[in-house]
């Protein structure tokens, strides 16, 4: 496990009990604590610590590491595992019949719906061919121009159900997620095997304080053009660069810059995917 002490994710629920039975009985993950008197737990989730806060656990974030995220009411917790389909054959022998969602590019997912209303989401990192990876990454930006080819302001503000992120505020999200994570593989590029701090960042804090809902997108689709032309030229004439990775306080490697890249490009195309179903539902 990552950091038994302090967990990284933290899901405010209603009863820290039934959601234990969900996490650990249910979903087969580790019971790392549960204190009734403060009315929170910590399970461990496919190596990741999540905190599970009660109605009476009061201010949580002292409990978190410094960059870690409450996950807003309604959102997902993502998970990273080894073997997806093993883990779809033990949710159905514990009788979860778990959703599969498969994209055109390969990516797999699985989602389940805790008692809360939260969407645990487990997925696999694809393993790619160099030049296979880097046409997956650079196929972004053509993806994101078409997603949004014909658009007017006013379409730009749909969203592909209630509650859900418009297709604006997805824009300024994409951007801002390439920007935050350029940090790692530019100094894994220049520096590798250096110590790397990177900080989480909420997105939905962003959301709000960054007005994402306001701005004309130009600017934010300018920016995730740039990144991506600009990473494509230092990984395609540095030599290894796929390779390249920074280490974390620990001493322990952080990963590798193709790894990073892979999964930049699936999460662009996870929402590029998310514009055009807006855009069919509405009739753009």
């Amino acid at each position: 496990m990552r950091d038994r002490r302090r967990p990284m994710i933290a899901v405010r629920v209603a009863d820290v009990a039934a959601s234990l039975r969900f996490y650990v009985d249910t979903l087969g993950c580790d019971l790392v604590r549960h204190d009734t008197g403060a009315d929170l737990a910590v399970v461990d989730a496919a190596g990741y610590a999540i905190l599970l806060a009660g109605p009476a656990a009061g201010d949580i974030t002292h409990e978190l590491r410094p960059e870690g995220e409450v996950v807003k009411p309604g959102g997902s917790v993502h998970l990273v595992v080894g073997d997806l389909d093993a883990r779809r054959a033990m949710l159905a022998a514990r009788g979860v019949m778990a959703t599969l969602i498969e994209r055109p590019w390969g990516d797999r997912h699985l989602q389940v719906t805790d008692p809360d209303g939260y969407t645990v989401v487990f997925w696999t990192i694809v393993e790619r061919p160099p030049e296979e990876l880097l046409n997956l990454y650079a196929s972004g930006v053509d993806a994101l121009e078409r997603a949004l080819e014909g658009l007017s302001e006013a379409d730009l503000d749909l969203a592909r159900e209630p509650g859900a992120w418009t297709i604006r505020q997805i824009v300024h999200h994409l951007a801002d997620a390439e920007a935050m994570a350029l940090g790692g593989p530019k100094f894994a590029l220049a520096e590798p095997g250096r110590v790397y701090h990177g900080n989480r960042y909420s997105q939905d804090v962003w959301a709000e304080c960054l007005d994402y809902t306001g701005r004309e997108i130009g600017p934010s689709v300018a920016l995730f053009t740039a990144i991506r032309a600009h990473m494509l030229q230092l990984v395609r004439r540095l030599p290894d660069a796929l390779e390249c990775h920074t280490v974390d306080a620990s001493g322990r490697p952080s990963p590798p810059v193709g790894r990073i890249l892979g999964m930049l490009a699936s999460h662009a195309l996870d929402h590029i995917e998310e514009i055009n179903e807006t855009r069919r539902r509405h009739g753009r």
